[in-house]
């Protein structure tokens, strides 16, 4: 297995030769660390290789971390490369900020070396995905007749390149860093194209994720009066995390996303693709009370209440909040 290429950024060099130590235990030897952003960035910029993940310390002096996530998101070629933010416990209140940057995962000081084993696990997961894209990319430019194995209906799909367009996995770590009143503020929106599986039936790779980066572009049209990010999370569902109050009528938001999807009617008949069919859930949320075991089934939620459908879903909306 490929050693990862890690940019580790923090001021304390003390907890930088912890990090470091612990890092090698764990079997991650190919590490940079500086001490600053400013350093960082020249890093970054003078390295002949791309690095495959970034640890960034929130609180630095002059530029912290977040604006360093922010500022390596920027760069088109680290736009879905892993960020994990490191953080004390007292700056905590400071991650919401950093995954607003783009960051895609925390983990807290003192050093944990469970909680660091797991975040890398989920960084790897990340740059497994990213290279099989990009494995994918190079062999739809030397193939005619598309293998279709590589991709997988059931599995999550980076379908667009958007700011509000999020990797499903990375939603999922999102939620659970919220503190109980931030996450009482969102509500999770599932969307499920019903005969989605047809269209991945009738046509190639490239063919299938145009469809879905068409449908996701409607739903965003949509929904582009409130801050959201959206997911896809495989089988043809879209998963969309907004505020709490941002849709108070599911019915009319699936009208709307209909209509968006009727005007491209030519081009999926001229395409052989069936026009998409979708069907909107109830908002999901979560109590100001909830169990991190219902925080973490928040958006499979979501998708089974699209699944079911607006009618069936109102009293399986109730049963589970």
């Amino acid at each position: 297995m490929k050693d990862l290429r890690i940019l580790a950024v923090d001021d304390d060099r003390a907890f930088q030769m912890v990090l470091q130590g612990t890092l090698a235990q764990l079997g991650y030897n190919d590490v940079t660390s500086v001490p600053s952003a400013a350093a960082a960035l020249k890093v970054i910029r003078n390295s002949p290789h791309l690095f495959d993940g970034f640890l960034l310390d929130i609180e630095m002096p002059e530029v912290d971390g977040v604006e360093l996530c922010r500022r390596i998101r920027a760069m088109s070629v680290y736009r879905k490369t892993p960020i994990i933010m490191v953080t004390s416990l007292a700056d905590k209140q400071y991650v919401y900020k950093a995954f607003a940057a783009g960051a895609t995962d925390y983990f807290t000081k003192p050093l944990d070396e469970i909680e660091l084993r797991a975040r890398l696990q989920v960084m790897r997961q990340l740059v497994d995905e990213r290279q099989r894209a990009l494995d994918l990319l190079d062999e739809l430019k030397s193939w005619s007749d598309l293998p279709k194995s590589k991709i997988k209906f059931d599995a999550p799909l980076s379908v667009i390149s958007a700011n509000w367009m999020v990797e499903f996995l990375a939603m999922q770590n999102h939620l659970l860093t919220l503190n109980r009143l931030q996450l009482f503020g969102h509500a999770a929106i599932g969307f499920t194209v019903t005969n989605a599986s047809e269209a991945f039936r009738l046509t190639d790779q490239v063919g299938y994720i145009d469809y879905l980066a068409n449908i996701a572009t409607v739903i965003a049209e949509t929904l582009k009066t409130s801050p959201f990010s959206m997911a896809h999370a495989g089988q043809g569902d879209f998963v969309v995390l907004t505020n709490r109050t941002a849709v108070s009528d599911p019915k009319g938001l699936q009208d709307e996303v209909r209509t968006g999807i009727a005007s491209y009617q030519k081009l999926y008949g001229s395409l052989g693709l069936p026009i998409p069919t979708i069907q909107v859930g109830r908002p999901v949320s979560a109590s100001i009370f909830s169990q991190r075991a219902e925080i973490s089934s928040l958006l499979d939620r979501a998708r089974m209440s699209s699944q079911i459908g607006l009618e069936e879903g109102f009293t399986a909306q109730k049963q589970w909040n």
